[in-house]
């Protein structure tokens, strides 16, 4: 009985010593308070581990594993040791990929791929520097596809320096053009159109200097004019007002849509 107590204490002894061992040999940080080797933390009301991985001279290199408070990975960041460059994978607290992409320092950086929870494709957009420069494209998801894996187009647009710049289309799930047109500076720019679904067109828009301006028009699904609207610098005329201004713009030879 005493070679077993005995054995018990040397083994607890052990462990404690390698559980020290252990601990001592993370969150490091050398001679100038950088950080060095295997760093792990966790939340600050729980025990729950908030993250792991590896510090080279206070900069993160390979992967790091970040988790939910349930234990759950949050994400996966693998950085390169040696760039600025950094691979990033998010998840849901059910697990499901969120999102997958790059990052140049704390910046997004290239394309960037956004997932729905039932796995399908929900958009993906470009950066530069961290904000939207590039292509963004929107996709249906479980309500207009079955396999997750299909990639149907809802929306294609453009991006300046975070702001939509260009052409922009938008599709029916069969493919047919939904709405398409212009944005300049974050807003509408010149004809928008939108259509029914067998591709007559529905309204057509004017915009100048990112107000409502023209005439904005109405048909129906066989492309009979229903009605029409004018605007001028964001403002609707109508009656004598809106007579007495298209009568001036006729005798100086202006287009009312210009």
């Amino acid at each position: 009985m005493y070679l077993n107590l005995r054995t018990t204490v040397i083994s607890l002894t052990l462990m404690l010593s390698l559980s020290v061992f252990s601990f001592s040999q993370i969150n490091q940080v050398d001679a100038q308070g950088r950080k060095q080797g295997e760093w792990a933390k966790t939340y600050d009301d729980s025990d729950g581990l908030r993250y792991k991985g590896q510090f080279k001279n206070d900069k993160p290199v390979g992967k790091f594993i970040y988790y939910y408070p349930n234990n759950k990975i949050r994400s996966i960041i693998t950085h390169d040791e040696n760039s600025d460059r950094s691979e990033a994978y998010f998840y849901h607290p059910s697990s499901e990929l969120i999102a997958h992409g790059i990052y140049r320092g704390k910046e997004k950086d290239s394309v960037w791929t956004h997932f729905l929870t039932s796995g399908h494709y929900s958009y993906t957009e470009t950066y530069k520097n961290g904000v939207l420069h590039g292509e963004r494209i929107t996709y249906y998801g479980a309500e207009a596809v079955e396999d997750n894996r299909v990639k149907l187009v809802l929306r294609k647009s453009n991006y300046v320096n975070g702001k939509q710049q260009g052409d922009f289309v938008e599709y029916f799930p069969d493919g047919i053009v939904k709405a398409e047109g212009k944005y300049y500076d974050g807003k509408p720019d010149g004809v928008i159109l939108k259509n029914h679904p067998n591709g007559k067109i529905m309204i057509k828009e004017r915009w100048k200097n990112k107000t409502k301006h023209g005439w904005w028009v109405t048909y129906d699904e066989s492309g009979k004019e229903l009605g029409r609207i004018y605007f001028k610098d964001g403002t609707q005329l109508e009656g004598d007002e809106l007579s007495e201004y298209l009568e001036k713009l006729k005798k100086e030879g202006i287009n009312p849509n210009k």
